[in-house]
């Protein structure tokens, strides 16, 4: 049915691949957030950031339910749903797929694969994509009639940062020919290309200045931000610990962290889109002075 017998390029799970994908899906998080979050507070009207609020309230039990919902329900429900519909996607095609969990590397991580079966370029990218997008747009669509629902922004939250390797992989099938065929395996991705293919053309191993630069660019932007969401966490711990007054840095409009403690508990929010623009600007700073140095 496609002609090529050895791949021209196998995408394998290797340590730095998977440094790769966990900073994208880092990235993902923070930026799908932010986003979601400023969809919610412009359709409904809210003036604080659901999605960066962090909340305690010592005499309200419940809330260690809702944690459990947040932090186990939800991303377990979507990561099964995101699998499922791979899964239908390859039947879609012709495939016989099949799922299962694994961890690489100390990642844990679920698939769903079609092995012995090649699919054409444009038929792998809506394999691929479709969870991303059906599963957004149902959770978007339904935040936004739904305004006491704001745990379905975390659906597409995670739904996105999760599909970081299909994501990764998709953007590199745009740039192939549409003659080139792939087939998913449980271990990697196989890219088949005809003979008339120039393979030195095709983007799986070129490397060049701009792509090292680029991905030191990356990687001090995921350390900037990961080091940001990891203090978002302890902050609140820290500032109870010390009996911290409320506070707040910034103003109504540009609020870079706001620390609310009460008689009722304790809570913390802040700006993400701020929060992102620095850690944009200090690792592009971080990069430029790099760059400078090897020179």
């Amino acid at each position: 049915m496609f002609s090529g017998d050895r791949p021209i390029h196998i995408f394998r799970l290797t340590p730095a691949l998977a440094l790769r994908w966990s900073s994208l899906s880092i990235i993902l998080f923070v930026v799908t957030a932010a986003a979601i979050s400023t969809f919610y507070q412009v359709i409904h009207g809210y003036k604080r950031s659901w999605i960066f609020d962090a909340a305690v309230y010592s005499e309200q039990a419940w809330q260690i339910m809702l944690f459990l919902v947040y932090f186990v329900a939800i991303p377990l429900g979507t990561f099964i749903l995101h699998e499922l519909i791979h899964g239908l996607a390859f039947i879609a095609f012709g495939g016989k797929p099949r799922s299962g969990v694994g961890i690489e590397y100390f990642l844990p991580y679920a698939y769903t694969t079609a092995p012995r079966r090649r699919f054409s370029r444009n038929a792998f990218l809506v394999i691929s994509l479709t969870p991303l997008f059906i599963v957004n747009a149902a959770a978007i669509l339904l935040l936004a009639v739904l305004p006491q629902a704001p745990w379905l922004g975390w659906i597409a939250i995670l739904n996105t940062a999760g599909a970081s390797g299909d994501i990764w992989i998709a953007t590199l099938l745009l740039r192939c020919p549409r003659s080139v065929t792939v087939e998913d395996r449980k271990t990697g991705v196989a890219i088949y290309a005809p003979a008339d293919v120039d393979t030195r053309s095709l983007p799986f191993r070129q490397r060049d200045k701009f792509k090292s630069t680029f991905r030191k660019w990356l990687d001090l932007t995921v350390l900037v931000l990961g080091l940001i969401v990891f203090v978002s966490f302890l902050l609140p711990i820290l500032f109870d610990l010390l009996n911290v007054p409320s506070f707040m840095v910034g103003t109504d409009s540009l609020q870079f962290l706001n620390w609310e403690n009460s008689a009722k508990g304790f809570g913390i929010s802040f700006n993400p889109w701020l929060w992102i623009a620095i850690a944009t600007v200090l690792s592009l700073v971080g990069v430029l002075f790099k760059s400078m140095g090897d020179r």
